[in-house]
């Protein structure tokens, strides 16, 4: 419920903020900052998946009871990603270098000045990234998720507070990436006085040996691989749009990735929850009939969230961007609605990777996505020059439906053992049937609404309450209705 409750109040003050921000600074000095926030995104993937690596080799640490490990290992990481940080640094710095010369032809000199200044500050925000995630990974191995979640809202809520006081004030985006700085290290300094005090946990001034360092790479090294192509399948689509339109075409843009990412995080929510139970899980050898149990509940939740979310933008979505920022953005619909189709599925089975990365047969899934994520810079190249910025939406589209609907499936299926048809089988057996009758009642329902925002809060109550009803009927198993049952009923 915390998951959710933050998941909220960041996504929905996140969406708010959009039109306030642009109004601030216009659609230009907004491009702007989408993309210096695209370019820190880059360096991001050179933290090689360490944070994701941090939780696997904890929670395997945890299930096997061994003090000795962990202690050697947070040692190892820590010193690892200081070294990392160091090196982020330097890169980051010539890419900060070469920024006129990339930009030169689409931007202004007043845009690219205002850019190298922006990015500078956010350089620093990435090193600190990069020295803070080791602190996550501890936390979520240890499933302390009241606080992390908790210490994530109070710390969003400041910043959001601080950004609106700031351009009220008169500044710009430079003073969004410093509040951006300011409030991670804020958020980073918490994390580790709540570890020291909370969690039996060793950090040591320890160089790592040979063998805890190749172990490290080996695994991280194909983890780096997923991160480096998310950055490509959505960053890169920035960076693309950037130069071949203008700062206006992608800050309309950015605002349709960012209902995306958006819908990402309601699946999220769930699946970062259970990845270190799944994990613990498969090195317990627990069966695949109790396995893939386990990733049919979590699939089937998520979709009942992301079903809902998918229905109402797609009965009301264009509503919503005509009240959010104006119809001169209707394109952002679309730019949101293409790539959700094939994101519904492939985030119900996010669970899957916990299971690939327990096992350590994470290797070959993310070599299969690299290679679809490269000929999705090719395929969004081509169709950006010819249809515009909607052209890069269908590549990365059709990079996930290739990549992750169909490559991962098959890989999963025929070399890990996890009936995926069986998954498949269990979404559409429970999930679809409640789409297909809430989206046209909806539909239906849209046509008596005012175009105002009382109507469109009116229709996603509406269209909510008929989903519940339907979820709780189709979508939950009997026992699951029960435990419904219990929670309302009960004292």
């Amino acid at each position: 419920m915390l998951s959710y409750c933050s998941i909220a109040i960041r996504n929905i003050v996140a969406l708010l903020l959009i039109p306030f921000i642009i109004n601030h600074l216009g659609v230009s000095d907004y491009g702007i900052y989408s993309l210096v926030s695209a370019l820190a995104g880059y360096l991001i993937v050179l933290e090689f998946g360490l944070a994701n690596t941090t939780i696997r080799f904890l929670s395997v640490y945890k299930a096997n009871n061994d003090k000795v490990k962990e202690a050697e290992f947070i040692s190892s990481i820590i010193v690892i990603y200081g070294a990392l940080a160091l090196f982020v640094g330097g890169v980051g710095l010539v890419v900060w270098y070469k920024l006129p010369d990339i930009f030169s032809y689409s931007l202004s000199a007043a845009e690219i000045s205002l850019l190298e200044s922006a990015f500078l500050v956010l350089l620093v925000n990435v090193v600190i990234t990069l020295m803070s995630n080791s602190l996550t990974g501890i936390i979520s191995s240890y499933q302390r998720f009241r606080f992390q979640k908790t210490t994530e809202i109070l710390v969003f809520i400041t910043r959001c507070i601080s950004v609106v006081v700031c351009l009220e004030w008169g500044f710009g985006v430079l003073a969004i990436v410093i509040i951006d700085t300011i409030t991670n290290l804020l958020h980073s300094a918490i994390r580790f006085i709540y570890i020291k005090r909370n969690i039996d946990i060793c950090f040591q001034a320890k160089l790592p040996d040979k063998a805890t360092l190749k172990e490290i790479f080996v695994y991280a090294s194909f983890i780096a691989l997923n991160v480096i192509v998310n950055q490509i399948n959505w960053r890169v689509d920035n960076l693309i749009i950037g130069t071949l339109t203008n700062s206006k075409t992608l800050g309309i843009f950015n605002i349709g990735s960012q209902l995306v990412f958006s819908f990402i995080a309601f699946a999220s929510a769930i699946s970062n929850i259970f990845t270190p139970k799944i994990v613990q899980m498969v090195k317990q050898n627990v069966s695949h009939a109790v396995l893939m149990a386990q990733l049919c509940s979590i699939g089937r939740f998520q979709m009942i969230v992301l079903g809902y979310i998918f229905v109402i933008f797609t009965v009301f979505g264009e509503l919503f961007i005509d009240l959010f920022v104006g119809a001169e953005f209707s394109e952002v619909f679309l730019v949101a609605l293409i790539p959700m189709v094939p994101f519904i599925f492939v985030l119900a089975q996010t669970s899957t990777n916990a299971v690939l990365q327990a096992l350590n047969k994470h290797k070959v899934r993310s070599l299969l996505l690299l290679g679809t994520a490269f000929a999705n810079v090719v395929v969004s190249i081509i169709l950006v020059k010819n249809i515009g910025m909607i052209g890069a939406v269908w590549g990365t589209a059709i990079a996930l439906f290739v990549g992750e609907l169909l490559l991962v499936n098959i890989y999963l299926y025929r070399e890990v053992g996890l009936n995926m048809l069986h998954f498949y089988q269990q979404l559409l057996r429970y999930s679809m049937p409640v789409m297909l009758i809430s989206m046209p009642l909806a539909f239906v329902f849209f046509n008596y609404l005012p175009a105002t925002w009382f109507g469109l809060i009116l229709g996603c109550f509406f269209t909510g309450f008929i989903y519940l009803v339907l979820s709780y009927f189709l979508s939950l198993m009997p026992l699951e209705r029960q435990g419904v049952k219990r929670l309302i009923f009960s004292r």
